[in-house]
């Protein structure tokens, strides 16, 4: 069964503003930003099997162009 990446927003406590989270299935890819005096910024996190991530690059960049119509102030 393939994987499907997915989204959500989240409210941290260390964040000023909400962010926008990647996952694969259970596994978070990354966190998009957009904090006050640091503009849009984006963390990608490790593979947790130690390997590289591997998904569709247009899967992915639809959820990037989602989180920055979101995060936009």
């Amino acid at each position: 069964m393939k994987k499907k990446l997915h989204a959500q927003i989240a409210s941290l406590p260390d964040r000023e503003n909400v962010v926008y989270e990647i996952y694969l299935d259970k596994d978070q890819v990354a966190e998009i930003s957009n904090e006050p005096d640091a503009g849009m910024s984006i963390e990608i996190f490790n593979c947790p099997n130690g390997r590289s991530w591997s998904f569709e690059f247009d899967e992915f960049n639809f959820l990037i162009e989602q989180a920055k119509n979101n995060l936009s102030a």
